[in-house]
């Protein structure tokens, strides 16, 4: 059974791993391919890790009439402990801040912060990296190839993921917040119900 971890995990993680102040959790609006379902994140060996999401629907690899309506929207794997995420963004309308792959899905390390105006739920603190990395997408699930060098924490320490969009928001300094989408407490991913994949390496 899923359960929602953003009351809990996303609160910790705004807090910088202080629990007792609840965050809201967006139950939308939002597409179902922004809905995560299950996710992992496992050290292939001692150099890789491998991330992944499902979602409620097929993820667009490309820009769709309601990410360019936003700033971007993207998924976040959550360390609990930790204010800084890993992220797998699409963002044409805020503009260019990676080498790979631009205009569409690409990686980032994001470190997060409270003091979001409603209903966005945290501030975007900075945006710390951006690392190159494989991608593979198959209909509803996105995977992501990563040098555990490039990851903020051991991904063993994974404890959630959650689909998101990207606000402007006045409260923030940098003035840009995340509004959650939802969260899973299952690391266990669903399986693929099959469809073409492709992939960008590094």
């Amino acid at each position: 059974m899923k359960k929602a971890l953003i009351s809990v995990a996303l609160s910790a993680l705004a807090l910088g791993g202080l629990s007792g102040v609840q965050f809201a959790a967006a139950a939308g609006p939002g597409p179902a391919y922004l809905n995560v379902m299950s996710f992992t994140a496992e050290a292939e060996n001692a150099n890789r890790a491998e991330l992944s999401v499902t979602t409620r629907g097929d993820i667009p690899w490309h820009a769709d009439a309601f990410i360019t309506s936003k700033l971007g929207v993207g998924f976040a794997w959550v360390d609990p402990n930790s204010s800084t995420v890993f992220a797998m963004t699409i963002h044409p309308t805020l503009g260019v801040d990676s080498t790979q792959n631009p205009q569409g899905w690409h990686a980032h390390v994001v470190t997060l912060q409270g003091g979001a105006t409603a209903p966005n739920d945290l501030c975007i603190k900075s945006v710390d990296s951006a690392p190159r990395v494989g991608i593979s997408m198959e209909d509803n699930t996105l995977e992501v190839r990563v040098h555990g060098s490039d990851l903020p924490w051991a991904p063993g320490r994974v404890k959630a993921a959650a689909g998101f969009i990207i606000q402007a928001d006045t409260g923030c300094a940098s003035g840009l917040a995340v509004e959650l989408i939802t969260s899973s407490t299952s690391a266990d991913r669903s399986e693929d119900p099959g469809g073409e994949k492709s992939d960008l390496g590094r």
